[in-house]
């Protein structure tokens, strides 16, 4: 592998990374839900217990099978990631698919990256844009700037 295809390698790794749902913020730690998806965050980020990714990503399996879009993005990061299962982009692009068609912006963003770099799909810079407008369109910031970045 050469560096350059590394280095671009491990910089997609850390969008990746860097954009799960952002719903769990500041608010989320005293919140006190026991759905599948909510104890998967609880498990990730370690709120309340011990950090697991293989019970966050259980627990995530769990909601995205009923429809959860949140949970199917976060099981999405997690097969992107290789976090509490192997690295898989193809099943991370069916679930950030699965996401982003509900209108989750993160997952919308996601999906646009993973059509950018050819991750799980062929690359397609026009469905990456597609996809980076509908995040930007809903506010997501990261694809504010990628719409800006790549649209030239």
């Amino acid at each position: 592998m050469s560096i350059r295809r590394f280095i671009v390698m491990a910089c997609m790794v850390l969008m990746l990374t860097s954009c799960a749902t952002d719903k769990y913020g500041e608010t989320f730690y005293g919140f006190s839900s026991n759905s599948n998806t909510d104890i998967g965050v609880k498990y990730l980020l370690g709120r309340g217990v011990k950090q697991d990714n293989k019970k966050a990503f259980y627990y995530f399996s769990q909601g995205a099978a009923k429809g959860d879009p949140i949970a199917q993005n976060e099981l999405g990061y997690m097969y992107a990631a290789g976090k509490g299962t192997e690295r898989n982009y193809g099943k991370a692009f069916v679930y950030y698919h699965q996401a982003a068609s509900h209108g989750l912006a993160s997952a919308q963003y996601n999906l646009g990256l993973l059509y950018l770099r050819g991750l799980g799909t062929p690359a397609n810079k026009a469905k990456a844009l597609e996809w980076f407008k509908k995040s930007a369109d809903a506010g997501f910031e990261p694809a504010k700037l990628a719409v800006t970045r790549y649209s030239t």
